[in-house]
């Protein structure tokens, strides 16, 4: 039987988008606590009366969701009533919160998708009831409620302590509308009043008012400004390692400071702090919309999903994650590898060779081959133009896009052909390997619901698996292999985890799992050079952050990846050390320290075909030929124009094809 926690956050669950409905957080949190004290009190833990609640048996349940509140309780020195303890529980309502969702998808009630979206598992969807415990098989929540409150069923208790907790913390309001409310209001404050925490859980909350946040009280200071050059202001220390940059800026003036770019004054909220408010409430706050409307504008399309938000965002993820997950590689590591070995034993012997521009061609004929059937081929000086100029231009707006205008435009031109030939393969039936790829599951889309999957939107969308990995997993592949190649002895590691990887022929997704020295060194390689360490967002709502209102409107700076430079989360954090991902240590495991795929509801959807893409290729890489550094004591460099790179200095040679 699911605790009363677990049945509250099934109550908020959006299907159609992967979410949960917003409840103030206050709010949810008092309401989560009333759940835990509920169940202790069902449990025979303890037992209350309108003046005071009582500790019957202090034994543990041996309940993750309830031990601890149990245990606060048995160490009191006096006895207070329920409210009192709905607010002192609520302190720990996130932890609650996020060990309630991660036990029903352990449980088998929900699933969780790589992007973060979660949705009731398939047999709850089809069955509408939860998986079976001791032979029993529990009817799901939302339809008990339902029943109660429309079909004067007689409540049973579990019934009445979920109607009074979702009652109080405004739950039912948004499962129902304002006629269904007017009709059962009468029964929903009968139910309410025949539980005596529900009733404290219902003050609690009407005395927290508002959520704990009221940005109109507070006057908008200037936060601390970061001092610059004349004109250039921060400009060139931001363009020599933007990391660096913001990490030594937060340690000196805290989350909330200002830099100049030239003529452009941009805030940032930074560390810790800053990735814990957009995990959980930047979906509240803030959009992408302006940062990413231009990206969408030189597709000539409706909003991709960057630059989309709210639950059409998370709607559009949805549709599209299946096509670009973690599983949808394993599916095609045999083409996925082949395409890779095919490029080294292109690769000239003992000649010094750019290994970023090497890689992006491999990964972007990768890519394409396994998500959209075929190969970028020569098309791919047009990809890597149009989607650096762009994010020069439009998204990051280092320079101005009138200097590369007419270029611009022939690059577009030749993309627009790419995704024609695409889909018209597609359409005919074409010889591609796969006929479930992404862009089939894109036409499949349009067919089932062509006003949510235009035809505008396909041929953008189509381009997406040839320019995802160009930029992201291309720089990630080149960072990684500098780190191979400058300490030999992973070099060697790694290169026979590659040989036992193709050791039959061809790789298997259990093999690609057991890549363990390879795997520690792109997670450290992700934490040392991240392919975005800054994302742009804008205000929607004002908030209140670390004392500071933050007006509608802002536009601000939010780089996850500080944390991945703060000695509290990752010791040494300037050292490059593979151990930190060991189990005994897993600093990566830290909420909100390790962000190398953004945080919140717009990180990256391909995170996961990301980061196994680049474990197939770099074993892919060594099994195939003997690399080496040139010089071998080159120092790298790093240019941040448009995203962080190796400079060009950095080259490799092939020794031998093995």
């Amino acid at each position: 039987m699911l605790r009363f926690a677990e049945e509250l956050l099934l109550l908020l669950l959006r299907e159609d988008v992967g979410d949960l409905a917003f409840v103030p957080e206050t709010h949810l949190h008092r309401a989560l606590a009333g759940a835990v004290l509920m169940d202790l009190a069902l449990e025979n833990r303890i037992d209350t009366d309108i003046d005071k609640l009582v500790l019957v048996d202090g034994t543990p349940v041996h309940d993750d969701l309830l031990d601890d509140a149990l245990a606060r309780v048995a160490a009191a020195t006096e006895t207070y009533d329920a409210e009192h303890w709905v607010r002192q529980i609520a302190e720990d309502g996130e932890s609650i919160r996020a060990n309630a969702l991660a036990r029903l998808v352990r449980e088998g009630v929900l699933q969780s998708a790589e992007d973060g979206s979660i949705e009731p598992s398939r047999q709850v969807a089809r069955t509408r009831r939860y998986p079976a415990v001791d032979g029993t098989a529990e009817q799901e929540v939302r339809l008990r409620i339902m029943r109660v409150l429309f079909d004067d069923d007689i409540p049973g208790p579990r019934d009445v302590v979920i109607i009074c907790l979702a009652a109080a913390c405004g739950i039912l309001e948004r499962m129902l509308t304002r006629e269904e409310l007017r009709e059962v209001r009468e029964r929903i404050d009968l139910v309410g009043r025949l539980d005596l925490i529900g009733q404290a859980v219902t003050r609690a909350v009407s005395d927290s008012g508002p959520e704990a946040v009221a940005p109109a009280a507070l006057p908008i200071e200037r936060a601390p400004e970061v001092k610059g050059l004349p004109l250039l202001g921060s400009a060139l220390d931001a363009a020599k390692n933007i990391q660096s940059f913001l990490t030594e800026q937060y340690l000196k003036l805290g989350p909330v400071f200002e830099i100049r770019l030239l003529h452009r004054r941009v805030l940032v909220l930074a560390g810790p702090e800053a990735n814990q408010f957009v995990t959980r409430r930047g979906h509240l706050h803030l959009t992408s919309y302006q940062a990413f409307r231009g990206f969408a504008d030189s597709f000539r399309a409706n909003p991709l999903v960057l630059s989309m938000d709210g639950p059409e965002h998370l709607k559009m993820r949805k549709a599209l994650a299946p096509g670009l997950s973690r599983a949808r590689l394993q599916e095609n590591l045999s083409v996925a590898s082949d395409t890779a070995h095919q490029h080294v034993a292109e690769w000239p012997l003992d000649r010094p060779i750019d290994p970023l521009r090497a890689l992006q061609g491999l990964i972007a004929d990768q890519t394409g081959v396994v998500l959209a059937g075929a190969p970028a081929g020569a098309y791919l000086e047009a990809l890597t133009f149009f989607l650096e100029t762009v994010l020069t231009t439009v998204v990051t707006k280092q320079l101005p896009l009138f200097l590369f205008r007419r270029r611009l435009n022939r690059a577009a031109a030749e993309l627009d052909e790419l995704a024609e030939k695409t889909l018209a393969a597609h359409r005919a039936g074409g010889p591609f390997h796969d006929a479930g790829d992404f862009v089939n599951s894109l036409l499949d889309q349009h067919a089932a619901d062509p006003q949510f999957m235009p035809e505008t939107d396909i041929k953008a969308l189509v381009l997406s698996p040839f320019l995802l990995g160009t930029e992201t997993v291309a720089n990630t592949c080149a960072f990684t292999l500098y780190n191979i190649l400058k300490h030999p002895s992973l070099k060697e590691r790694i290169t026979a985890e590659a040989d036992a990887l193709f050791a039959d022929g061809a790789p298997t997704a259990e093999g690609l799992r057991k890549l363990d020295v390879t795997h520690r060194v792109v997670l450290e390689s992700m934490r040392l050079y991240p392919a975005a360490p800054v994302l742009f967002r804008t205000v929607t709502n004002s908030f209140e952050f670390a004392g500071y209102r933050i007006p509608a409107g802002k536009r601000l700076f939010f780089p996850f990846t500080v944390t991945h430079q703060l000695p509290e989360f990752f010791p040494e954090p300037e050292r490059f050390d593979i151990d930190r991902y060991l189990p005994d240590r897993a600093e990566h495991r830290q909420r909100n320290a390790y962000a190398p795929f953004g945080l919140g509801t717009h990180n990256c959807i391909g995170g996961g075909f990301a980061e196994a893409q680049t474990l197939l290729t770099l074993a892919a890489i060594l099994h195939a030929g003997d690399l080496v550094m040139h010089p071998p004591d080159h120092e790298l460099r790093v240019t941040n124009v448009p995203t962080p790179r190796p400079a060009k200095s950095f080259k490799i040679k092939v020794k031998r094809h093995r």
